[in-house]
């Protein structure tokens, strides 16, 4: 479990804009009007409604600022607060790994509409008690009535050929996946960074390059100059990675032997220099052994697939939006 402190920096740092956002709304209240955040030019509608003015109470503390709501996302007459988003993320490492940058964000965002919508879709069939709230019991009933008349095929099994096809396209999954270990050198470049910083930290890793080439040890450099805490103390050691589930890894280390390193490569993050310690090839189950682990994985792709379509169509119906520009990509550009 993360330490309550932890837990409170981590969502600090996930909700960085948080702050503007409330800005925004609170200078549009002023105004007595709230900024569109793209809803397809329909007429901006209120996040929170502008309180009116009254005398305190007393014993008041009129010094306090009233917090205001800020909505992420609205699902026909429902919504999706940042408090909702928080208490969300705090109940999965994932999540909270996930919400970093802004497309984690929009990714756990799009998570929650889903289940949003899923809800809405039980409730709307009657598959969810009305007489008490809801628990996980009847969540799991609710959703496996509304598989059973929306998407009832995710539960079939497939042709053994086709079980077969799905094994050999992923069979790295099946196993122990094709491993590298690599050593890095990382020079990281600042999200608002000018140009002249840019070429600066390019420079950098050019020098960083050219000591490489006059003899100097990876790891030594590595210790000293990579900007990646946790590769600084082991000497750029980051262990063995799994190549094939990390498309700029595996371009990296492509056309490294053992022991060879890496030109400078441009990164998400910056620049880095890759040196490739080790290799092994993927160990793989034998598909007899794997079938039954097939099967499953791909009825939960089928169920997946099945519950977004349905989701994404009962979106066209009740109006999903997203208020945030920097979480856009939460919504699909085109729905089924």
């Amino acid at each position: 479990m993360i330490h309550r402190v932890a837990m409170g920096f981590v969502l600090a740092v996930i909700f960085e804009l948080a702050p503007f956002w409330v800005q925004q709304q609170a200078r549009a209240a002023e105004q007595g009007s709230v900024p569109v955040a793209g809803n397809g030019g329909a007429p901006p509608s209120p996040v929170v409604a502008t309180p009116q003015a009254t005398a305190p109470t007393p014993g008041e503390d009129v010094t306090k600022p009233l917090r205001r709501e800020v909505v992420m996302a609205r699902i026909g007459d429902e919504k999706i607060t940042v408090d909702d988003f928080m208490k969300y993320v705090s109940q999965d490492s994932r999540l909270l790994k996930m919400a970093t940058t802004d497309q984690g964000k929009a990714q756990v965002l799009r998570e929650m509409i889903l289940d949003r919508l899923i809800e809405i879709g039980m409730r709307r069939e009657g598959f969810l008690p009305t007489d008490h709230p809801p628990n996980q019991t009847d969540y799991l009933r609710g959703y496996n009535l509304l598989a059973a008349k929306y998407f009832p095929d995710a539960n079939k099994t497939p042709d053994e050929e086709k079980i077969h096809q799905y094994y050999l396209e992923h069979r790295e999954a099946f196993g122990i996946p094709a491993m590298v270990r690599v050593g890095q050198i990382q020079f990281r470049v600042p999200a608002s960074a000018s140009p002249q910083e840019i070429e600066a930290v390019k420079a950098r890793a050019d020098a960083t390059l050219k000591r490489l080439r006059a003899g100097e040890s990876f790891a030594v450099l590595a210790g000293a100059l990579t900007e990646n805490p946790q590769g600084r103390v082991a000497e750029g050691d980051l262990g063995f990675l799994p190549v094939n589930q990390d498309a700029w890894l595996r371009k990296a280390v492509a056309d490294l032997a053992p022991g060879q390193y890496s030109e400078v490569l441009e990164s998400p993050v910056g620049y880095e220099i890759i040196q490739l310690k080790d290799k092994r090839d993927a160990l793989v189950t034998p598909y007899a052994n794997a079938r039954g682990t097939v099967l499953a994985q791909m009825r939960r792709e089928a169920m997946r697939q099945g519950s977004e379509a349905y989701a994404w169509r009962l979106a066209k119906e009740v109006g999903v939006t997203v208020e945030i520009n920097e979480l856009k990509s939460a919504l699909p550009q085109t729905t089924p």
